[in-house]
């Protein structure tokens, strides 16, 4: 099968395209590509692509610092992390449902944000786990109030739209002094609803 499209690390193929038709879910490839051009929009925010999560969540502890050193996540004061319930490293299309992660460095906080209420908790907590242990710092894992999809195949729709959302907002915003990224968040999210 030819791609479709092909852009910076992500190529689409004819079945990503399909999955962008209602009602199905969007494949992990979709998902990159949005991250990719929103990665390019603004260096304030940092978002990794879904497979490097997926590997991040099934890679043994051990071997983290190994693997993912070359990304210097220390670097960061906020990165995206969309993570997806499977526990598959061979198919793209084994997970149940995708929720979003927002570190922000300064808190020393994960914001987990859920369209389907807490259906990814287990998964979020791994991956801010191992946030945790691959910036050398103790992070705690809180769940903002978001919209929630009322179906079972929107959740990476939600996902790439909140991304946006918070993309968008730190692109516009150059000087930006808060006092909680929580309540930053939140007024973000809540401007979907």
């Amino acid at each position: 099968m030819s791609p479709t499209i092909a852009y910076g690390d992500t190529v689409l193929y004819p079945a990503d395209i399909a999955s962008l038709a209602n009602p199905e879910f969007v494949t992990d490839s979709v998902i990159s590509l949005c991250l990719e051009v929103f990665n390019e929009q603004c260096n304030k925010v940092y978002s990794i692509s879904p497979s490097v999560i997926q590997l991040m969540k099934l890679t043994p502890s051990s071997q983290l610092e190994e693997m993912f050193s070359a990304l210097e996540l220390p670097n960061f004061d906020i990165i995206l992390c969309p993570v997806n319930d499977s526990d598959s490293v061979t198919s793209q299309m084994s997970g149940q449902h995708w929720s979003l992660l927002c570190y922000v460095k300064e808190e020393g906080i994960v914001y987990h944000i859920d369209s389907a209420n807490s259906f990814n908790a287990g998964p979020a907590k791994l991956i801010t786990d191992r946030l945790s242990a691959l910036l050398n710092a103790p992070l705690k894992c809180r769940s903002l109030c978001c919209a929630q999809q009322n179906n079972g195949y929107d959740c990476g729709v939600f996902v790439i739209y909140f991304c946006e959302q918070i993309f968008k907002f730190f692109k516009s915003n150059k000087c930006l002094i808060l006092k909680s990224y929580k309540v930053l968040f939140q007024k973000i999210i809540d401007q979907i609803y």
